[in-house]
């Protein structure tokens, strides 16, 4: 076990709020109604750090990636409070990303911050060749001509396993392979050499044989070049695989927040043991799977109080769980959770979520 000896995270979200209207063809009356898809989100990613930030669909997991690039549309979203700090420009303080001009932000965006989107057929313009896209990005970011710029994206290609890189360039997405056109994402967000790397569940709608390159083409990359991931997703096995430090996300919140081995050798709050719950492990003789029952509130009718409780199997008829939201307190050392019946909750303290921890590689591109 290793820790970074870095004196403050590279990427800090404090109290983040992003809301969207409720409907678009709401009346006159209910025009300014609006709902929080994130509601007062707090994490931090330090340097060479995976964070995985775990939920169900529906949870604000993208949104709060989307909100580091400010890449949520506006409008209809509005970012409704809190600050994400910037320590990337190798400047003793921060930046508040929320608060740079656009012009500001296309000169972190890709070069300092890159995303790996969901779905690379949706995210590839069809019209324009693989080439063309990469090499746009290049030469925003890089003080090169157009032939550096080829030689760059070709480079780029080679690095995530693509051969024959100049006649990719010339192809069109839906000439590849899933896993093609997703390492085509991969070289496009890791071109201009980013720090921190947003992930946004990398490896959805490919089979499981791809999925492990894509992951290990990852963890590779990330061990070579000293970079930072944030690594959205719904599988704890990716998560277990591939993360240090964890955040549990729900309804629009964090909802427990720590290592990955607190959180996978002692997850606290109800939600959390639901999720372990609902995985099928080997060399247990289940018959059935244990399931959360109910589904994920609608943002425009969170239930009050604790948003978990109508789900929840550990309320005891606790009046305080509806009526009122438990906050995210750190219960034990480094291991934050928002939940009335964690034990020693109420001694809790109302501290930031930070954790610097890092396991160590075990092997080239392994950790």
């Amino acid at each position: 076990m290793t820790q970074t000896m870095a004196e403050h995270p590279l990427l800090r979200v404090e109290d983040l709020a992003v809301s969207f209207p409720v409907s678009r063809d709401a009346s006159a009356r209910d025009r300014e109604a609006r709902v929080r898809a994130v509601s007062g989100v707090n994490l931090s990613i330090y340097p060479e750090q995976t964070l995985a930030v775990v939920g169900e669909s529906g949870c604000g997991k993208s949104v709060t990636a989307l909100s580091i690039l400010q890449l949520v549309p506006i409008p209809p979203g509005r970012y409704e409070g809190g600050v994400i700090h910037w320590w990337g420009e190798g400047a003793g303080e921060s930046m508040d990303l929320l608060k740079l001009a656009e012009h500001r932000m296309r000169g972190i965006r890709g070069n300092h911050i890159a995303m790996i989107f969901q779905e690379p057929m949706t995210s590839l313009n069809p019209v324009y060749s693989i080439g063309e896209q990469i090499l746009e990005a290049i030469l925003l970011h890089q003080n090169v001509d157009k032939k550096q710029a080829v030689e760059i994206a070709e480079k780029a290609l080679l690095d995530v396993g693509i051969y024959a890189p100049r006649q990719r360039l010339r192809e069109y997405p839906h000439q590849l392979s899933g896993g093609m056109r997703q390492r085509v994402m991969i070289a496009m967000a890791l071109a201009c050499q980013p720090r921190l790397l947003l992930a946004d569940e990398p490896t959805t709608a490919l089979d499981v044989t791809i999925q492990a390159q894509i992951l290990e083409l990852l963890r590779r990359l990330q061990d070579e070049r000293g970079m930072s991931v944030m690594l959205i997703t719904h599988d704890l096995g990716v998560v277990a695989e591939n993360a240090d430090v964890v955040a549990v996300m729900y309804a629009g919140r964090v909802v427990e927040y720590g290592s990955v081995h607190d959180i996978f050798k002692r997850p606290m709050h109800p939600y959390t043991k639901g999720l372990f719950a609902s995985m099928p492990m080997i060399g247990l003789g289940k018959d059935r799977l244990l399931t959360i029952p109910g589904n994920v509130p609608n943002p425009a009718d969170f239930p009050t109080g604790c948003p978990f409780h109508p789900r929840c199997g550990e309320m005891r008829d606790d009046p305080a769980c509806g009526r009122d939201e438990p906050s995210l307190l750190e219960v034990e050392e480094k291991h934050w959770v928002a939940c009335w019946h964690v034990p020693r909750y109420e001694q809790g303290k109302k501290t930031p979520p930070d954790v610097s921890y890092r396991r160590e590689a075990t092997g080239a591109g392994q950790r």
